[in-house]
């Protein structure tokens, strides 16, 4: 049988952050998000990862030409995406407009719902449809299959004599 520590330490759940800084950031950067984060356990944050100079980013639409610094962030204690962009902006003096945190589920979701941004060219307006007489759907055919679906012989159970059986033999 495990002991309540093996439990406890089987059962840490860590919390990871995006977090994306518009603009240039200082060389302490990480130490400075790690001093920002303390109340929060940070138990890591990554090394800087910079984009080149882009004239629009996806994630700072606002902001142009800028470079954009993304790190990794770790924290053992839970927290939200603003509890954490409010620290980090007010730990390195940046607006919060400079800072993006996201969760990897919400960057996930983030890369799904944004997947199909570009233009494909293609004109959806007047193309017809792909021709399709829905034929599993109804008729003749669809009903036969479900009448046979019906048919078919149904578990009813099967009886199980056990404890109770002389609670049940006086009502009977």
């Amino acid at each position: 049988m495990k002991s309540f520590k093996n439990y406890l330490t089987e059962s840490k759940k860590i919390y990871e952050f995006k977090v994306k800084i518009a603009g240039e950031c200082p060389k302490d950067c990480g130490q400075q998000i790690k001093a920002a984060l303390a109340e929060f356990h940070v138990s890591g944050v990554s090394a800087p990862r910079r984009t080149p100079i882009q004239e629009r980013h996806g994630e700072f639409p606002e902001h142009k030409n800028i470079q954009m610094t993304i790190f990794d962030v770790t924290l053992d204690y839970p927290a939200n995406s603003m509890q954490v962009r409010e620290r980090i902006a007010s730990g390195l003096g940046m607006g919060q407009a400079n800072v993006k945190v996201k969760t990897l589920g919400e960057e996930a979701e983030h890369v799904i719902n944004h997947q199909h941004d570009q233009p494909t060219g293609e004109a959806i307006i007047g193309t017809d449809y792909e021709p399709d007489d829905n034929s599993n759907m109804y008729g003749e055919k669809y009903n036969m299959g479900f009448l046979k679906e019906l048919s078919k012989d149904k578990h009813a159970g099967t009886e199980v004599k056990g404890v109770n059986d002389k609670l049940f033999q006086g009502a009977k």
